[in-house]
């Protein structure tokens, strides 16, 4: 059974307050950090640096935050793993393997248990295939994009009738 996983996008003024926090956490503790805030994917919504941060700082604090976004956890857990022997999380596509990259987390996010959809066999006709879980679907979210979506039966030649036919053009 499949899982799937809903999380809510942060926007423009989500990403402001997330480092107006973290902006007040570190000048309060007189730290000089870079912090990054990147969507559910990694890339990049928003960016400060904190007065005296490395220049340098900016592209490491994108890629912790890149690593906590795409593996669900902080990045601390990579670098435990590399000190731990676990060498492998090196060679992770994608993975910064530093501490520092914390995943964002709110209300609504959920994981959800998904059994697949069955579809209907290869040689269903047009009503039998529109009874099937996986179409009605499909149909019903393409008709939510395009209100003229429908499904139609297309009659489509075998590999055998097509050569059939292009040799009776051929003969002709």
């Amino acid at each position: 059974m499949a899982v799937v996983r809903t999380r809510r996008i942060i926007d423009d003024a989500g990403a402001q307050s997330v480092l107006a926090a973290a902006e007040r956490e570190a000048v309060a503790q007189e730290l000089r950090v870079v912090i990054a805030v990147v969507d559910p994917w990694g890339e990049l919504v928003a960016l400060r640096r904190t007065p005296g941060a490395q220049a340098a700082s900016s592209r490491v604090a994108v890629d912790k935050a890149r690593t906590a976004a795409i593996f669900v956890r902080p990045s601390r857990e990579m670098e435990e793993q590399v000190t731990a022997g676990r060498f492998g999380a090196l060679a992770l596509n994608g993975a910064s393997c530093l501490i520092g990259g914390i995943p964002l987390v709110v209300d609504g996010e959920s994981l959800v248990p998904l059994a697949p959809l069955a579809l209907p066999p290869a040689d269903a006709d047009l009503d039998a295939a529109q009874r099937a879980a996986a179409v009605r679907l499909f149909a019903e979210r393409a008709a939510a994009v395009a209100p003229e979506f429908d499904i139609v039966e297309v009659w489509s030649l075998t590999d055998t009738e097509c050569d059939d036919e292009l040799m009776l053009t051929a003969i002709e």
